[in-house]
């Protein structure tokens, strides 16, 4: 890898922790994970999605779809219906909670973006700069490649 390879990777690994960071914390909150926030974010953007569908945009398999659907439906954030053209399939759909919620994650990753935006504009390196920098870890690994 060449330097400025190994600067991107580095810029796209903290910049994505820092925008999945966001989400994270506030889902937490309600006692859920980031993958309940992946499952609720396709049923929201797709109400009706089928389960098969859903694991296919997910790229996962059904066995690891269980227990993060199961919750979301525990949490009355989801629900389960038979698709009308074909019984056999499980169709999901959010509801009023579910939406809400993914509205307030969505909303927080929208205002740390804003900020990014405004503070740094919106080159792909400054911007990426921008949310690493929020990152201890990349203070510390910037630090010691400048040594």
């Amino acid at each position: 890898m060449t330097p400025d390879r190994d600067n991107e990777h580095l810029l796209f690994y903290f910049a994505y922790k820092t925008y999945i960071t966001t989400a994270d914390e506030i889902i937490e909150q309600y006692g859920m994970q980031r993958q309940h926030h992946r499952f609720l974010f396709f049923i929201c953007m797709k109400p009706g999605i089928t389960q098969k569908e859903l694991l296919q945009v997910l790229e996962i398999s059904k066995q690891g779809s269980h227990n993060t659907l199961k919750v979301l439906k525990e949490k009355a954030l989801i629900k389960e219906k038979p698709a009308s053209n074909d019984k056999r399939l499980k169709e999901l759909h959010p509801t009023p909670s579910g939406y809400a919620l993914i509205e307030k994650l969505n909303q927080a990753q929208r205002d740390l973006m804003d900020e990014i935006f405004s503070e740094h504009g919106y080159d792909w390196h400054k911007v990426m700069e921008g949310l690493s920098q929020k990152r201890e870890g990349f203070s510390i690994i910037m630090h010691e490649k400048e040594s």
